[in-house]
């Protein structure tokens, strides 16, 4: 019960943080404040590895009943998920750069 809890849990704060990630990277564009969606990318990536390394742990039903004492079962939302987080960095990486000012 409680290795199902912490699952959900912890996929449901991924998929909060994504979208709340998501909404003020589309509310800086917007205002073309893009520097700030490098912050955004950075975090998101600290929240990326926190994933990988749930999700591996996760897979594992060994090392859940090793540190949970039990196991659940796991679906395919978490890795497509992490997968949405790839695409958001890139997404925030390549969109973030700041135009060149041109000298005179």
């Amino acid at each position: 019960m409680v290795a199902t809890i912490i699952y959900w849990g912890v996929t449901c704060a991924l998929i909060g943080w994504g979208i709340w990630s998501l909404i003020f990277s589309i509310i800086y564009l917007k205002n073309k404040e893009n520097g700030n969606l490098w912050f955004f990318a950075i975090l998101n990536t600290l929240a990326l590895l926190f994933g990988l390394l749930f999700w591996w742990v996760f897979n594992n039903h060994a090392w859940q009943e090793y540190w949970l004492v039990q196991a659940t079962a796991t679906n395919r939302l978490l890795g497509s998920i992490l997968i949405a987080y790839v695409v958001l960095i890139i997404a925030q990486v390549i969109l973030g750069r700041e135009p060149k000012i041109k000298s005179a």
